[in-house]
């Protein structure tokens, strides 16, 4: 397992936290997994709840807006041969959770953000959705395959269409050298390789959703500081060795 392919998880643990989060504390809003948010957003216009639907509608421009800001920044720093592209938009993304976590905990009622103005709510809503979109132009590059830490959906696919075509290839090398050499050269093969992280990733995933669900009983929005201490590690780690030239 590359340095890149453990940064990735860490940094898709902290994706599914944060998504466990703020569908808890937010009225089952998405801060990352925006397909959800989609689905919500179609079925609620369909049964005529449009306040559902502008509901689930909210995060989802936001989330392209820093993903916008993120590829933007990346993209600038590749130009100026910055040392680590990566770091400055991680930086922004851990500033907006943490603001989440401080001013989001002040107006926590019932387990729910419920500031006394709607607009107080979106405000604080804008903050996950903005960092996770943030989140994910940031090492999604790793084992030769494309891949998104907030993007679970996309991680599934990758993991589908690798193991089959690992499978049919495997099956060809067992017929010309057996299946003991082609075991042996499978540790080497891209599809399998691209596969295996991509399940390694959604397992990351859902490991942070459950310990997002399980600490947020216990410490409300307090319990950001964990993923909040993972982004720490990541920008520290990029910082004294960049992974971009192999990530990007």
């Amino acid at each position: 397992m590359s340095r890149v392919a453990l940064l990735t998880a860490l940094l898709a643990w902290s994706a599914g936290f944060v998504d466990a989060i703020g569908f808890l504390a937010l009225f089952h809003m998405f801060t990352a997994h925006m397909s959800g948010n989609s689905v919500w957003l179609g079925a609620a216009f369909g049964l005529g709840d449009w306040r559902l639907a502008l509901h689930h509608l909210f995060p989802i421009p936001l989330f392209v807006l820093g993903v916008a800001l993120g590829t933007t920044r990346v993209e600038l720093a590749q130009r100026r041969r910055l040392r680590s592209p990566f770091a400055p938009p991680l930086l922004l993304e851990a500033g907006l959770l943490a603001g989440f976590m401080v001013f989001g905990s002040a107006c926590v009622v019932d387990g729910a953000v419920q500031p006394q103005a709607v607009w107080t709510f979106y405000l604080l809503a804008a903050l996950p959705a903005l960092a996770m979109g943030l989140q994910n132009v940031a090492l999604r590059r790793a084992a030769g395959q494309a891949l998104h830490t907030t993007y679970v959906t996309g991680v599934l696919q990758s993991l589908g269409e690798g193991a089959v075509h690992y499978l049919f290839w495997l099956r060809e090398q067992m017929r010309v050298a057996g299946w003991r050499r082609a075991l042996r050269a499978s540790t080497a093969h891209s599809e399998l390789r691209g596969a295996v992280l991509a399940l390694w990733l959604w397992c990351a995933y859902v490991a942070g959703a459950i310990s997002g669900g399980f600490t947020k009983g216990r410490w409300e929005l307090h319990a950001l500081a964990l993923p909040l201490g993972a982004l720490v590690v990541v920008i520290v780690v990029e910082l004294a060795r960049p992974s971009w030239n192999a990530a990007a």
